[in-house]
């Protein structure tokens, strides 16, 4: 792993929401008990705890996580189940849905969250029986044990994809590198597009990353975490509510890093 990566998620785990508001909270009680005693901080230590209540309080118990997710989710909506008559060279899937630790433990193929990403890539196999498939990502949490290519080899095995059509690129760890892989294995000739397949909320970043790899791709969005339309104020879903809000930070904080560092050609690219 690089050092822009262990650098990058050193920075998230500080900043990431949960963390930060959770953190927030401890230094205004600690604040607070120190003014006990020594009459101190007293403003700053009431400030920390009000804001970060009121702020988790927020996130957690209503659609906000929801309403954040939208513009990241619809951005490349229209082309949901979109596919035309199109030459496609092929189909790349990004990594992200195996789990490695669960499937060294079961032997079976296990996923998380984000399974719709191989499962909706089988089914454009099925559609388009001759296309190649690129598989980008190789992460190995143990040394001995499965990577995500690994899992995803088990999982288009038992779906019936001949793993003879499955390019496994073995070394990204971020979006990034997941360009740069997959480009390296399209073949002289493969020129025309590809159609993409990862969440929708990861999508725009994708598409802008992608596309300053030089590579025709078509988005193929899966995995969607909210309905697009209003579903009510409130959601009492403190631990869902705090995960979809995370995911999206996340991404609107990558969106500026990649445009800033020149790993994306817009700052909210679309397909054009």
């Amino acid at each position: 792993m690089e050092w822009d990566n262990i650098i990058s998620r050193t920075i998230w785990i500080l900043i990431q929401p949960g963390n930060f508001f959770f953190l927030m909270l401890l230094l205004g009680l600690f604040l607070n008990i120190y003014n006990q005693k020594k009459n101190i901080f007293l403003k700053i230590g009431r400030y920390l705890v009000i804001t970060s209540i009121t702020i988790m309080s927020l996130v957690g118990f209503t659609n906000l996580s929801s309403w954040i997710l939208w513009p990241l989710e619809s951005r490349m909506d229209d082309f949901r189940n979109k596919t035309d008559l199109s030459s496609y060279s092929g189909i790349i899937v990004l990594s992200g849905s195996e789990n490695p630790l669960l499937t060294n433990t079961t032997n079976q193929a296990t996923f998380n969250d984000s399974s719709e990403r191989l499962i909706q890539t089988a089914a454009l196999a099925k559609k388009y029986t001759t296309l190649p498939i690129i598989h980008s990502g190789g992460v190995r949490p143990e040394p001995s044990g499965f990577s995500e290519n690994d899992v995803a080899r088990i999982f288009f095995k038992e779906a019936g994809i001949n793993l003879s059509r499955v390019r496994f690129e073995t070394d990204s760890y971020n979006t990034h590198s997941n360009a740069i892989g997959s480009k390296a294995l399209i073949k002289v000739g493969e020129c025309n597009k590809w159609l993409l397949v990862t969440s929708a909320f990861h999508m725009p970043r994708s598409v802008g990353t992608f596309q300053q790899a030089g590579i025709n791709i078509q988005p193929y969005p899966v995995d969607y975490r909210t309905s697009l339309k209003y579903d009510g104020f409130f959601r009492l879903s403190f631990s869902e509510n705090f995960q979809r809000f995370d995911l999206a930070i996340h991404e609107y904080v990558g969106l500026l890093a990649y445009y800033i560092t020149g790993r994306s050609n817009k700052i909210f690219p679309d397909n054009n």
